[in-house]
């Protein structure tokens, strides 16, 4: 029993040793790459700017970002972003019996574009390891939002009144409000058709998600950011003809950032 205690003892022992002598070794490999990394690295940034590049699942997004850094905890940020916005119901279609037509989308009223502002925070929940790794942090932000809606025009085949019983039949570019009146469609108008018709719908947005910060450098930021927005508009954003009240919008995103953190003196 004696000679049990002993071999335990000693195992115990050498497990100890071994452990304490991995323990410091890996500290003394810590400090000895944070002794070797150039002076930017060790500095304590306070400011954090940041292009992003978003696909969202009704359309596509690009936006910047002036964050504050607070603590290694918490960062603020005004965001601003702008971005396109389509509907479910959106189905791109060719009417093959017209020569020269362009696809169209049958029933859409307007194209829209949504440039959105506001203010929010990030809160660390897992740091980086000292050998590198993803820091994950959650995000919120809340702001206003507003909606540009530029009317959607088709080419169609129509009649045209003339002489006093007299018809012929014209190429026009229509907005679908006037869809009765149409022989066919032959496509979609030029884009540039209908700017100057273009109206405001404001609105208001709040966001939660997750970020991702995969940086290698301290002085780099890169993160892969999820979040979903939720964004009403009190006097609606109509984009197909079926949906004309449709005033509430739930997206989805999926967003690269990149940029630097430096100091402001």
């Amino acid at each position: 029993m004696t000679a049990l205690r002993r071999t335990i003892l000693r195992l115990f022992m050498v497990t100890l040793f071994g452990a304490c002598t991995f323990l410091l070794s890996a500290q003394n490999i810590d400090i000895q790459g944070e002794n070797n990394k150039p002076l930017e690295e060790k500095l304590v940034y306070t400011r954090q700017n940041s292009i992003n590049v978003a696909i969202h699942s009704q359309g596509f997004g690009l936006g910047f970002k002036l964050g504050r850094i607070k603590s290694i905890e918490k960062t603020v940020n005004w965001e601003f972003e702008v971005a396109s916005l389509h509907s479910t119901k959106e189905i791109k279609t060719l009417n093959v019996s017209e020569y020269y037509t362009r696809p169209f989308v049958y029933g859409k009223l307007n194209y829209v574009y949504v440039v959105r502002a506001g203010y929010g925070q990030e809160r660390r929940i897992f740091g980086k390891p000292y050998w590198g790794g993803i820091e994950t942090w959650w995000t919120w932000e809340v702001g206003a939002s507003l909606a540009l809606l530029k009317p959607y025009y088709y080419y169609v085949a129509v009649l045209q009144p003339v002489g006093d019983n007299g018809y012929v039949e014209v190429v026009d570019e229509q907005t679908f409000d006037h869809h009765d009146e149409w022989l066919s469609i032959i496509g979609r108008s030029a884009f540039t058709k209908g700017i100057g018709e273009t109206k405001l719908s404001p609105g208001a947005h709040a966001s939660i998600g997750l970020s991702f910060e995969i940086g290698k450098q301290r002085t780099r930021m890169q993160a892969i950011n999820v979040k979903v927005i939720a964004e009403g508009y009190p006097m609606g954003v109509p984009i197909m003809a079926e949906q004309r009240n449709k005033w509430f919008y739930l997206t989805f995103h999926l967003s690269y950032n990149f940029g630097s953190r430096f100091n402001k003196y």
